[in-house]
């Protein structure tokens, strides 16, 4: 067998809506469920014991951090990483069950496509995520960096395979989660800019968000979505925008402090 024991992570914070669906669609796939919490106040704790999950406080420092602590809880070499609105399709469990047994690779990518209201799986002929989701942590492991939630190489030659069947990411609650969340990470960005010490251009602010909405809903083919797709697209150019405004707003604005 190429997978003995597997192990899935999930992070979470107040994730009890979605929460059930993620560990129903791995449940079977897996021999030890991790759940690394950021102080949840709704019932996510309790579903997470409910599917006999192993729930694991953990303060926020950024996304990078927390994934890596979360992968360094897993008892098995192999894990499997979720986010708490992610959801293997049936395809893509079938090939997680065929790579258990024979797969070659120390890795593989799971494709992750955005799951809009009246859609039941992710479209594969518009733009998707490609990660290394499934991999041995003898030759891969998070890296652990600020707002990087990434996957590195262990060693030179480590190798990894692309599953054909894709992970839903139902990411969408309302319109008003988009914008809050949106602006949430707008702030952490652009304070990694900052930090990392970037030199953008405040003329930025004028084309970003325009040309990345053009680069998805066009060339990302978003549009095969809907007003759904059209909406998607307009968020992501507004989070471009407000990235170099708030990185401007650092450079500029004393009365703002990059710890808030």
């Amino acid at each position: 067998m190429h997978i003995e024991k597997l192990s899935l992570y999930i992070v979470t914070f107040n994730e009890e809506k979605r929460l059930g669906a993620v560990i129903e669609s791995a449940k079977d796939l897996v021999d030890e469920i991790v759940i690394v919490d950021s102080g949840s106040t709704d019932k996510t704790e309790e579903i997470a014991k409910n599917y006999g999950a192993k729930f694991i406080f953990h303060e926020w420092q950024s996304v990078g951090h927390q994934v890596k602590f979360a992968e360094e809880q897993c008892l098995h070499r192999w894990v499997l990483r979720l986010d708490a609105d992610e959801v293997l399709s049936p395809g893509l469990r079938e090939e997680i069950k065929t790579i258990k047994q024979s797969g070659t690779k120390d890795g593989y990518i799971l494709p992750r496509g955005e799951v809009f209201p009246g859609m039941k799986h992710a479209n594969k002929f518009v733009w998707h995520y490609k990660e290394i989701r499934l991999y041995n942590r003898d030759a891969w492991i998070n890296s652990g960096e600020f707002e990087h939630d990434d996957v590195v190489k262990v060693r030179p030659d480590a190798t990894h395979g692309k599953c054909k069947n894709f992970i839903d990411h139902y990411s969408f609650l309302s319109i008003h989660h988009v914008i809050e969340k949106s602006n949430n990470y707008s702030d952490l960005i652009a304070k990694r800019a900052f930090i990392q010490k970037k030199n953008y251009s405040p003329c930025r602010m004028i084309f970003a968000g325009s040309l990345e909405f053009l680069k998805y809903y066009f060339l990302g083919r978003f549009f095969l979505l809907g007003w759904w797709g059209f909406i998607h697209c307009v968020n992501i150019s507004y989070l471009r925008f407000t990235k170099f405004a708030k990185f401007y707003e650092l450079q500029h604005n004393p009365n703002v402090s990059i710890n808030e």
